[in-house]
């Protein structure tokens, strides 16, 4: 009797992995860096996989692809590109040889974009003298956002109408982010604040800030331009400087200690978009 049930559960369990319907394959899409994935996957929802190419904790200037990343790109529908990144145009031409039929979105595209002071940034290039952090304000989001709306309707039509609903949402989520970050900046006590890297621009631009960038063009800071820093830290009376992770805090500590500021981690390559402009913006309006 228990040879019998023991081959009839055998049965029921072969005719279960027959009739189980198989998976579909996986949709994927690439997003170049984390900020861009987190708005990929609010548009997509569960309809796509998002890969991102710069893990975290890396910067993205001089990252190069991993092979399993070469692998995946060759089933990705579209990429994600912040457009004004070295790597993403340095590998272009090997992503469209390996996937004739990815679409490539530049997501900074309307962008009113702020111009660096030149090329040469000593390790890396920001393209054509580009300040790239376009996501790092909702404005630049906003507008990302619907490039990469656009770029989903390009690649799926059939969803677009799934795509608008989620694009809806975020918007409105970048506008809530949008107004406590306003909310939150009102009054603080300086409108200047020293980083590390100016990766702050649009951010600075949209909220009447600025930003004074120990890093210059991109190089190690000479000690005549720290001395200037140093010195205007002094004048304006800025108690905090903003480095990013993934940099060296040396050049940042020095600055830190002739000052009398202390220095403030952010990340404004996080994934958590809404939470770290939120975030960023407590950091300034409770440094002193």
């Amino acid at each position: 009797m228990r040879q019998i049930t023991l081959f009839i559960f055998a049965i029921i369990a072969l005719v279960s992995c027959q009739t189980t319907p198989k998976k579909p394959s996986e949709k994927i899409v690439f997003a170049s860096i984390l900020p861009l994935q987190y708005f990929a996957d609010q548009i997509t929802g569960n309809l796509y996989t998002s890969v991102v190419m710069v893990p975290p904790g890396v910067g993205p200037e001089t990252y190069n692809p991993t092979p399993r990343q070469m692998s995946e790109m060759s089933k990705a529908g579209a990429f994600f590109a912040n457009g004004f990144l070295g790597f993403e145009d340095a590998f272009l031409e090997n992503f469209k040889s390996i996937n004739p039929n990815l679409v490539f979105i530049n997501t900074s595209t309307g962008v009113e974009l702020i111009r660096a002071a030149g090329h040469d940034h000593g390790d890396h290039q920001h393209e054509k003298g580009v300040d790239p952090h376009t996501w790092s304000s909702p404005d630049g989001a906003r507008i990302i956002a619907r490039n990469i709306f656009d770029g989903m309707v390009k690649i799926d039509p059939a969803n677009k109408a799934r795509f608008q609903e989620n694009l809806d949402r975020l918007l409105t989520k970048i506008d809530s982010v949008d107004k406590v970050v306003k909310a939150i900046l009102t009054d603080i006590s300086s409108r200047k604040f020293m980083v590390f890297h100016p990766a702050l621009g649009y951010f600075a631009r949209q909220y009447g800030l600025e930003q004074l960038s120990i890093e210059f063009e991109g190089k190690i800071p000479t000690p005549k331009h720290i001395q200037g820093i140093i010195d205007e830290a002094k004048t304006q009376n800025i108690k905090y400087i903003m480095i990013q992770r993934e940099f060296d805090v040396e050049n940042a500590d020095i600055v830190a200690n002739e000052t009398g500021s202390k220095v403030i981690q952010i990340d404004p390559l996080a994934y958590d978009w809404p939470g770290e402009m939120i975030s960023l913006a407590r950091k300034m309006a409770a440094a002193k």
